[in-house]
């Protein structure tokens, strides 16, 4: 009986189980197949739980499009997108917004939005679209090389040809500066890049949307997985199976590819898909003994190390009453006479506090870069201080801390009001995905020294078969066992980096070239 090829995939996560979905369904039981998943749960990167009664997201929260997207058409055919569970469907939108800048004081619309249409038409111009709101600009991206020089030179030409009266201690220019970056906070956590210097413009026009409206799951991202991975036997994901080294580039054909387990164990397989995140890869190739053996071939090495990889990490916290407003936060600069220094540094780069949905008595923060590193390292109740503390400053309330004469469980803003105005946070959850080890952050960008191509250098799988470098052990290229070493996962993908469905897409392709390489029906 002819032995089975042994596929064996690294990571249960969205490229990973997409990756062993179509193997399994589409081979006839041509492969011995096994997903292995360093954690204690399927899912990766996407990570639905529970707060406050309520559905959340940990990690992946959005179907970023509904027009075409993979992961759009797999929700609503399994029926995810509609739930009588209350779930973070972020229903009151910035659209509904109110402005708030340190001071204490609102800012009328009128101001906010056509420095938000500035922002929005700068980046659809970085991004390759026409748009006439900023054609009178002319020559800003002549020269660009990054997003936030580009965008500051889009604001810095609005700016010469505006004027307006200011706000209190605010010129009408300083304060179209802080919305203007209040803006490009948000965009650091679309993107992860702790400062939007740091991404490649010429790269951004290559990152492609799906049309229509983004919209989250409401029986959570991890209903997808399920279904990736319900058409699965039994025991081909193996739960708290850890990968300490790839060994590979071996002549042999029993089994070219040997993986080694943090339990000492050892498995020999003819192909590998490794869908571990970029960060994962980055410390692999950084530490002394090294992910793979030998160790990658320069071309995969130099693509791991230039290409960025952030954090992004979310906070919810749970208020003592329904109908909280979705805020906008803007901050004065760091060199103002006006700032309010008892507002944490960490909580300066956030954009927005806004409740999951309409009747929510949770409300949920990004953080990005250092912020979102911070943030993980912080108590509950620094947390909760820092929180309240510029809900304060930013809206004029009166804030009571436990050191004031009427000391308060957890801490509260009041507005000088009766009990009902009381706003007190009665509990804390965030994410951990900079310190998580089987993560260490959350999605790619393209950074400046770096291009879509090694997004391509990622993709290819190892040995370069006929091509130089990269061959592992094997010298003799008609000993060579292809296809050994395969890579899937959101950075492997040129348009659709540090998304789902891209993550999606990669596992497709990987499962497709195994499939046309064993020349399997599919």
């Amino acid at each position: 009986m002819t032995k089975k090829p042994r596929i064996v995939i690294i990571g249960a996560g969205m490229a990973g189980l997409t990756a062993a979905n179509e193997l399994y369904t589409h081979s006839n039981s041509t492969f011995d197949l096994s997903v292995v998943e360093g954690g204690s749960r399927i899912g990766g990167r996407i990570n639905t739980s529970e707060f406050s009664s309520e559905r959340i997201e940990m990690g992946a929260t959005w179907i970023h499009g509904i027009g075409g997207s993979p992961v759009y058409r797999i929700a609503e055919e399994t029926g995810s997108l509609v739930s009588d569970e209350p779930w973070e469907c972020m229903d009151s939108t910035v659209d509904k917004a109110r402005t708030f800048v340190e001071g204490g004081f609102e800012v009328d619309p009128s101001i906010v939005e056509p420095v938000s249409g500035l922002f929005n038409a700068l980046m659809e111009l970085a991004q390759g679209k026409e748009n006439d709101v900023v054609l009178g600009l002319g020559g800003i991206y002549e020269n660009a090389t990054n997003v936030g020089s580009f965008l500051k030179s889009g604001f810095d030409a609005y700016c010469s040809s505006n004027g307006g009266e200011g706000y209190g201690t605010w010129s009408r220019r300083s304060l179209e500066e802080a919305i203007f970056r209040m803006f490009s906070n948000t965009q650091r956590t679309y993107t992860s890049a702790d400062d939007l210097t740091t991404l490649d413009y010429a790269a951004e026009s290559e990152y492609q949307m799906f049309p229509g409206e983004e919209i989250t799951i409401a029986k959570g991202y991890v209903s997808v997985i399920h279904h990736l991975a319900s058409v699965l036997p039994q025991g081909v994901i193996q739960l708290n199976r850890r990968v300490t080294k790839i060994e590979w580039g071996s002549c042999e054909k029993e089994g070219p590819v040997k993986l080694h387990f943090s339990d000492g164990s050892l498995v020999s397989a003819d192909h590998v898909i490794v869908t571990v995140s970029l960060g994962v890869l980055k410390a692999g190739i950084e530490s002394d003994e090294g992910l793979f053996s030998p160790p990658l071939p320069e071309f995969k090495s130099d693509a791991i190390k230039r290409l960025g990889y952030g954090v992004v990490n979310k906070l919810f916290v749970e208020v003592s009453q329904r109908h909280f407003p979705s805020l906008q936060l803007v901050f004065d600069r760091e060199d103002s006479e006006f700032r309010f220094v008892k507002i944490p540094w960490w909580m300066r780069r956030t954009a927005t506090i806004a409740p999951i949905h309409s009747n929510s008595k949770v409300l949920l923060s990004w953080f990005a870069g250092k912020e979102a590193l911070e943030l993980e390292k912080l108590t509950d109740e620094e947390i909760i201080d820092g929180v309240l503390t510029t809900i304060a400053c930013l809206t004029g309330k009166e804030v009571r801390k436990d050191t004031d004469t009427k000391p308060l469980v957890n801490g509260s803003v009041n507005n000088g009001n009766d009990d009902d105005e009381v706003l007190r946070i009665t509990k804390v959850l965030k994410s951990r995905w900079g310190g998580d080890p089987l993560f260490r952050g959350s999605y790619s960008y393209v950074a400046v020294g770096s291009s879509g191509d090694d997004l391509d250098a990622m993709a290819e799988p190892l040995p370069r078969v006929n091509k130089k470098g990269g061959q592992g052990n094997c010298h003799d290229q008609n000993k060579v066992h292809e296809l050994q070493v395969m890579f899937a996962g959101e950075a492997t993908h040129r348009t659709h980096y540090s998304t789902t469905h891209g993550a999606y897409y990669s596992g497709l392709r990987e499962a497709n070239r195994l499939l046309k390489h064993y020349k399997c029906d599919f």
